[in-house]
């Protein structure tokens, strides 16, 4: 249910970040569909049972049609490194901007936000939510949610982080021209009389 709950957040609000410019990011929502759609696979109800159906039959026609054998291998290798489809999308967004130093800053803020945040929840969001006084069946719910909401705010601290970084940096830059051009000798061109 963890798994399930956060991929189907994050799948929705990457698609939501595609469709507002960021190119990247179709490929991740795209990704976590797919990741989606096998963790769906794994439970024992009717909906699993329509996702174990759909799967055994994209197999079978992935055995026989070389294209279609192709896709499945992109799709599966991309559901299995949706971090480094993050972290292409980010690229891209740099390249697209227009200031690709504020930019490369800003973005490199948002993934080690969003990487730190994950790496810490991974070795102890469960030790902190075992204790919350929840029915037991509603954890992995809890636990889903809450490594999204702290995934997302994380990464979005980073990128807020790193554009102040870039700005102050860009003013910094910004003066140091200008007092360099205020002191800069400019030669001038004299005519010498023979």
């Amino acid at each position: 249910m963890f798994s399930a709950i956060s991929t189907l957040i994050f799948g929705v609000r990457n698609f939501n970040r595609a469709q507002n410019g960021e190119d990247g990011r179709a490929a991740v929502a795209g990704a976590q569909g797919a990741s989606l759609f096998k963790e769906i696979a794994k439970y024992d109800n009717m909906v699993a049972r329509g996702a174990k159906s759909a799967l055994n039959l994209f197999n079978e026609v992935a055995k026989d049609d070389k294209v279609f054998k192709g896709v499945s291998k992109v799709v599966r290798f991309a559901s299995e490194n949706v971090n480094p489809l993050i972290v292409v999308s980010s690229g891209i967004n740099v390249i697209k901007s227009d200031d690709k130093q504020s930019a490369i800053i800003a973005e490199s803020g948002n993934l080690a936000g969003m990487f730190a945040m994950e790496g810490w929840m991974a070795k102890n969001l469960d030790k902190h939510i075992q204790h919350l006084p929840i029915n037991k069946k509603w954890i992995p719910v809890v636990r889903g949610i809450t490594f999204v909401f702290g995934s997302i705010g994380a990464s979005t601290v980073g990128h807020k982080i790193g554009s102040i970084c870039a700005s102050k940096l860009k003013e910094e830059n910004e003066k140091a021209k200008a007092n360099l051009s205020a002191y800069q000798f400019v030669p001038q061109s004299i005519a010498y009389k023979a």
